[in-house]
């Protein structure tokens, strides 16, 4: 293209600016798709293996302490470890049931907001 010609920019983009969406576009998108679900469906399964062998821990260990503290303990220190992991995973509603359930004042601003919203339902309604 010669220097003194301005380009015309309208024209040489035109083909590339189409409305519909090609096929290739759309299987690009679904592949795109369907490796997030694999994505999250191998995390869940790593969630639900970790959940298991501490379950087994746990009955293997719980039967052989004689009093309650260790286990209490064990408890805890295990609830502090698969919160962030359970966030980590992709399993972000387990990890905030279970913070709901450690943290009093998070109770209490889940059940008020709940509170709000049933209030808020019925006022809405005729």
């Amino acid at each position: 293209m010669p220097l003194d010609k301005k380009p015309d920019s309208d024209e040489d983009f035109s083909a590339l600016l189409t409305d519909q969406p090609t096929k290739r576009d759309q299987q690009i998108a679904e592949l795109q798709e369907a490796l997030t679900n694999e994505r999250d469906a191998r995390r869940e399964e790593r969630f639900i293996f970790v959940i298991l062998f501490i379950l087994l821990f746990d009955v293997v260990f719980f039967t052989v302490m004689p009093s309650f503290g260790g286990p209490i303990a064990i408890l805890v220190l295990q609830l502090l470890i698969l919160i962030p992991l359970a966030r980590r995973m992709g399993m972000e509603e387990i990890a905030q049931s279970v913070d709901r359930v450690l943290n009093p004042r998070r109770r209490q601003a889940y059940t008020r907001q709940l509170d709000f919203k049933l209030r808020h339902c019925r006022g809405a309604l005729p």
